[in-house]
């Protein structure tokens, strides 16, 4: 191209290259080794991740296909473990079939510690010395004493007034005994009493200068007390002036008496003919129900009283119940009881009741006075001195049998059997190589036989009558030595159980029972041979025999 034209400068062309050379050269070969190094790392790193990389690693050579022989051999060796599986999951499942249908049959539970905390309760009727008193006339009551005061015998309780009548004639003779306390307060002439009033008042003044230096910042009861002590002395003071029969006086003691008459004619005195408890209260049935006949009583009267109370603020007509005197802390209960739970009382014995009232409950330390046994009942009369008052009112008591709270294993009495156990007395026992056993005689021979002893108490132990080794009629030897005897074994003696299934089989062991009632039992823990915490047990007895399968 022209100098100065725009188009592109044409380059040279490159000069020809020798083609590669058919041979390798060292270069060549060096590069090929490295890069056939490195793809055989990268397929040994891979073969190892997978886990079947060998140290010394060989290309695998393609296998062979499989003939036809080989794969129904392989087909062939499958089968046995299949039939096998079956077997194993066919017996499986017979066995939850079984173990469904056993379970609904026998039922099981473990035992437990546990306390029987829901005694049975009770009614009984309730029996005092006692005695009603009824009103003389119409009117208004008025008690001297309160509920449950002691009364002695003769004083009055109460008094029944017409008080239209007798709130005048009170009012006159409150008014006249104030006239002949100021005329004697006034006298000039000497006193008969003048010595004994001078030692009442002189009381009054010695009272008051004791009291008097005290503080009554800290408490007012001794004030109170002064109060009381130096009315009761100016009442015997005013008591000896009203009394006295003065001249100058007379005309105001006649009016006194004629007021007195009067007031007497208009009121009624009611006493205690004998001492005792007052209660404002009754039902009527004081005289049926003495003491004396607690043998006549029936079951279907106990609970059929009303109880009656008595109003202090309301009118009385004659004839009304005014109180009731019991005449003696000693008071009685008669009840009927289930055999059960008198099976061990004797006449005369202690029992503790729990009787139970709407507020409170106590505990009645009662004698047995009497029993009468039934078929399925037992009426017994109780006699107790304590908490009398609680009851007063009451004709029927609630009450629960007292016994102490024993703690053991609890079991329901549904899974208490009875089985006869043969009886060895322990003198009959004898050791050999560490286990307990009897020597039984057979002719001039004695030979060794070990027991598997089911309880024991002092004086023997007790075995199963299907034991091995010992049977009833069997001679055993007694005592050692020159004193040893024959003895034959003859007594069986039933002993409550369980049926403990720890394993599969049901096997009986005896139990000692501490406390029952209607639904459960508490049994004594055995220390080797005896019922244990955590045992299986069945709990419905009656569906099972001794070594029959639980499971």
């Amino acid at each position: 191209m022209k100098k100065g034209s725009s188009g592109n400068r044409r380059r040279p062309p490159r000069p020809p290259q020798a083609p590669a050379s058919r041979y390798p050269t060292r270069d060549n070969v060096y590069s090929l080794q490295q890069e056939r190094m490195r793809k055989e790392q990268m397929e040994a790193q891979r073969l190892r991740n997978q886990g079947r990389y060998q140290q010394s690693y060989r290309p695998q050579e393609p296998q062979p296909a499989p003939r036809k022989k080989n794969r129904r051999r392989k087909n062939n060796n499958m089968i046995m473990p299949l039939i096998v599986f079956a077997i194993i999951a066919l017996y499986l499942a017979g066995q939850m079939i079984h173990l469904a249908v056993k379970r609904e049959q026998v039922n099981v539970e473990t035992v437990a510690y546990g306390t029987i905390d829901t005694p049975e309760i009770y009614t009984g009727l309730i029996l005092r010395d006692e005695y009603l008193v009824a009103s003389t006339r119409a009117g208004q009551p008025f008690y001297q004493y309160s509920q449950g005061d002691y009364v002695p015998k003769g004083a009055v309780v109460c008094t029944v007034k017409d008080t239209d009548t007798t709130d005048r004639l009170e009012a006159e003779l409150t008014q006249i005994d104030k006239d002949i306390l100021k005329s004697q307060k006034t006298r000039t002439d000497l006193s008969a009493f003048s010595e004994d009033i001078a030692r009442l008042e002189g009381n009054v003044s010695r009272t008051v200068d004791a009291y008097a230096g005290r503080s009554m910042k800290s408490s007012l009861s001794y004030m109170y007390t002064m109060k009381s002590q130096v009315e009761g002395f100016m009442d015997q003071r005013n008591q000896i002036w009203l009394t006295e029969n003065v001249e100058s006086l007379s005309q105001l003691t006649e009016e006194k008496n004629i007021y007195e008459d009067q007031l007497a004619k208009s009121m009624s005195s009611l006493t205690a003919s004998e001492a005792g408890v007052l209660c404002l209260s009754y039902d009527g049935l004081e005289e049926k129900y003495h003491p004396d006949m607690a043998k006549e009583i029936k079951k279907k009267e106990i609970g059929s009283a009303k109880t009656e109370y008595i109003s202090k603020a309301k009118n009385v007509a004659k004839g009304d119940t005014l109180f009731k005197i019991v005449k003696s802390n000693q008071w009685y209960i008669v009840a009927y009881l289930p055999n059960t739970a008198t099976a061990t009382w004797k006449q005369g014995n202690y029992v503790m009741l729990n009787a139970m009232t709407e507020e409170d409950n106590f505990q009645l330390r009662s004698t047995i006075e009497s029993m009468e046994v039934g078929d399925k009942e037992t009426k017994v009369v109780l006699s107790c001195y304590a908490h009398m008052e609680q009851f007063i009112e009451d004709r029927t008591v609630s009450f629960s049998l007292d016994s102490e709270i024993v703690e053991g294993l609890k079991i329901p009495n549904n899974a208490i059997v009875e089985k006869s156990l043969i009886k060895i007395p322990r003198t009959c026992l004898t050791e050999s190589m560490g286990n307990d056993g009897v020597l039984i005689v057979s002719g001039e021979k004695t030979k060794f036989t070990d027991l598997t002893i089911v309880t024991s108490d002092e004086d023997a132990v007790y075995i199963e009558p299907d034991g091995a080794g010992v049977k009833m009629g069997d001679t055993i030897l007694q005592g050692t030595g020159e004193n040893a005897a024959q003895y034959t074994i003859s007594e069986l003696v039933p002993h409550a159980g369980v049926y403990v299934a720890n394993s599969s089989m049901a096997n009986f062991v005896a139990i000692e029972i501490l406390e029952q009632n209607q639904e459960y039992a508490v049994v004594q823990a055995g220390s080797i041979v005896g019922l244990q915490p955590f045992d299986t047990i069945v709990s419905d007895a009656k569906n099972i025999t001794e070594g029959d399968s639980i499971y």
